[in-house]
This record gives structure tokens, sequence and C-alpha cells, in this order.
């Protein structure tokens, strides 16, 4: 590799690097989680994902004992549901829980209007809708 080539790397990695502390501090000050989104390489894009909130269950909070409120959802898929969770993070849309094994969209119809997907409490208080960048 020649010197030229390793410097030009050198210095995409930095500017690649401060990228990532500039954003995570922002995201640390405005208390919301920061996704990136990008088309191509030259055009890096910050999309806000809303979260829908009509519900009672916080399907990103429950417990197993909450989430059995919901038709058609007992402790094993309750248990699913958590695990999902924990494994790949929040919720934010439905039909993110149909990649729980045994939600499909039948399942989802019948307890969709019952759930809410917001991530804290603090959306509650406001009464505003949670968006992530």
């Amino acid at each position: 590799m020649s010197d030229k080539l390793r410097r030009c790397t050198g210095i995409l990695l930095l500017t690649a690097s401060i990228l990532l502390c500039f954003i995570s501090a922002l995201s640390s000050h405005t208390d919301k989680s920061v996704f990136i989104r990008t088309g191509d390489s030259l055009t890096w894009v910050m999309n806000e994902i809303p979260t829908q909130q009509n519900g009672s269950v916080r399907v990103n909070t429950a417990d197993v004992q909450e989430l059995t409120e919901l038709p058609g959802i007992g402790e094993t898929l309750a248990s699913l549901i958590i695990a999902e969770r924990e494994e790949n993070g929040p919720f934010y849309y439905a039909e993110d829980l149909e990649a729980v094994k045994g939600i499909g969209p039948g399942t989802l119809k019948k307890f969709r209007s019952l759930i809410d997907l917001s991530l804290n409490e603090r959306e509650e208080e406001d009464g505003l809708s949670r968006t992530i960048p």
C-alpha cells in the first residue's frame, strides 16, 4: 500500500470517528437515539422515525404479565416478544412484532389498537409522539 493511500485512509477513518463522536455527543444532550441512514457514499441522511402511541400496553417496556393482556398473546409469546426486544432493540412499528415467531398479520390485527410503542415515560408526560432522528 502506498504512503499516499495510507494517509488518505487514515484521514477518512479519523473523519468518520469524529463524525460518530459528534453524533454520539448530540444524542446524549438531546436525550434521543440517533440512527444514520445512508443513500450513497456521498450523502448522509438522518431521518426521524415516529413511533405509534395509541394503546395501553407499552410493548417496549412491558413484562410478561402485561403482554399477556393482549388478545392472542400467552406467556410463551410474551417471552418471545421480550427476547426479540432485548436482542434487536425496541419496536418502532406494529409490523416489527411480526419478527416474533408466532405473531403474524392475523394475530397483530387482534391487538394492534391496544399497543403503545413509545420508548420511555417522558413521552407520555409531554403528550408528544416520540421521534428518533
